[in-house]
This record gives structure tokens, C-alpha cells and sequence, in this order.
């Protein structure tokens, strides 16, 4: 028994030594790069963030190359926008199938392709990105990038993005409940409780910025 127990405990600190070398293994240095980059774009320190995205895009980490689309995209460098989004998107990154998505749209960087722009915006809508929850809905309830016209499925989608906090959603349906629109009967206690809502909510950020 004693030599049974031996064993054991050398297995267990044999494996206790070994989880830290799989932890750090788990996030190589690119990842952290990647992450400082999107804290310094979130900052306003745009060098700094696009020298430390790049080194982390160029190894393939997908919120480094979404965001660095990003910030291309907004410079008009549509066709490295694009790429970056390309790469983003088939790893199955959201906020990359969302930004192609509108490249496609529009026309950026690529022909425009409003059909493969519809399913990229609603497969990162699938994975909850509320911008994409918002465009799908918007594409629903105007029946565009491919999709059928249905106004009540928008107003779901509407529900979604307002639940969470989506301030252009909640502007939406407290417009849908004034007017019985997106299939809603008119219902001007829940408009005005959404409209007010949206302004205590701006006025706590205006609040916070003095």
C-alpha cells in the first residue's frame, strides 16, 4: 500500500509540474501583442497599436487582424482591410465575418457581392455580435443582402441586440411601438419607456465624460 501511495503522489506532482509549461504554451506572445495592440487602438495610441497588431495578425491571431482591418478600412486601404478580414473570418471569428461582410456590401476591396455579404453578416450574428444582430436585423426587416422580407423576425432580432443594450435597436422598437410597425400593435407606454430609457442611459455617458 505505501509503495501504491508513492506512486500516486509522484504522478500527481509529476503532472503538477507539467501545467504551467501546457498554460504558458496556451498563450505565445503574439496573443499578449495582440491583445496590447486592441488596449492601445482602445487608448488612442494608433502607432503603438498598429505596430504591435501587425506583429500579432502577421502570426494569425484573429481579433488582431479584425482590428487592424478595422483601422485600415477606416484609412480607405480597402484591399489589406480585406485580406485581414478574409483571414479573421475563416477562423471563424465574428467581429472578421461581420467587417468582410460589409466589405462585400459595399464593394471594398473586392466586387460587390450582397448575397455572400448577407451570409458572413448572419453567420457572425449567429454568434451574437451585436452589430451583426442589428444588420441582420435591418436586412430582415428591409428584406436585403439576400434575405427575404420579414419584419416580424426582424423585430426578434431587434428584441436581441436590444436586450443587450444596443441603443440603436431600442431606438428601433420604441419607433416600432409608436407606429405598429415590425408586426407590434401600437403600444406607446413601451415606446415611451424605451425612448426614456435611451436617455437616461446617454445621459449617464454624458455624465461620465465630464
Amino acid at each position: 500500500m505505501p509503495a501504491r501511495m508513492n506512486a500516486s503522489m509522484y504522478y500527481l506532482i509529476a503532472t503538477l509540474l507539467w501545467l504551467p509549461s501546457l498554460s504558458s504554451a496556451a498563450e505565445p506572445d503574439y496573443i499578449e501583442q495582440g491583445k496590447q495592440g486592441i488596449e492601445a487602438f482602445r487608448v488612442g495610441n494608433l502607432i503603438q497599436a498598429m505596430d504591435l497588431l501587425g506583429k500579432s495578425a502577421e502570426k494569425g491571431y484573429a481579433p488582431a487582424q479584425a482590428t487592424l482591418a478595422y483601422i485600415l478600412d477606416k484609412s480607405e486601404e480597402d484591399d489589406a482591410a480585406f485580406k485581414l478580414f478574409q483571414q479573421a473570418a475563416e477562423q471563424g471569428y465574428a467581429e472578421g465575418q461581420f467587417g468582410l461582410g460589409n466589405m462585400y456590401a459595399k464593394g471594398e476591396g473586392t466586387a460587390v457581392d450582397t448575397i455572400k455579404a448577407g451570409e458572413l453578416i448572419h453567420q457572425s450574428a449567429v454568434q451574437n455580435y451585436m452589430p451583426a444582430v442589428r444588420a441582420y436585423a435591418r436586412a430582415l426587416e428591409y428584406g436585403t443582402l439576400g434575405f427575404t422580407q420579414n419584419p416580424q423576425q426582424a423585430e426578434v432580432q431587434y428584441q436581441r441586440c436590444h436586450a443587450a443594450g444596443d441603443s440603436v435597436c431600442s431606438q428601433r422598437l420604441a419607433q416600432a411601438y409608436k407606429n405598429g410597425e415590425l408586426g407590434l400593435a401600437v403600444d406607446i407606454n413601451r415606446s415611451t419607456q424605451l425612448t426614456l430609457q435611451l436617455n437616461q442611459k446617454t445621459e449617464e455617458k454624458q455624465n461620465a465624460k465630464k
